[in-house]
């Protein structure tokens, strides 16, 4: 399982989190559509571009 550290606490969370079990603060995830061209964030982990509808899972940054 891939793990990554949260940018405010600097403590190893489990990927895929939308908040840090440690300090609770909201994860960003940034986003380019190869597709649409876009660049966008979210709080979460998106599977689908929101404008195109194009699939995301390997395009998150």
């Amino acid at each position: 399982m891939f793990r990554m550290i949260c940018p405010y606490c600097q403590k190893e969370i489990e990927e895929g989190l939308d908040t840090c079990p440690y300090c609770g603060i909201t994860m960003i995830y940034f986003y380019k559509c190869k597709r649409c061209n876009q660049e966008f964030a979210a709080t979460g982990i998106l599977k689908n571009c929101p404008l195109c509808d194009t699939d995301l899972s390997d395009q998150m940054n």
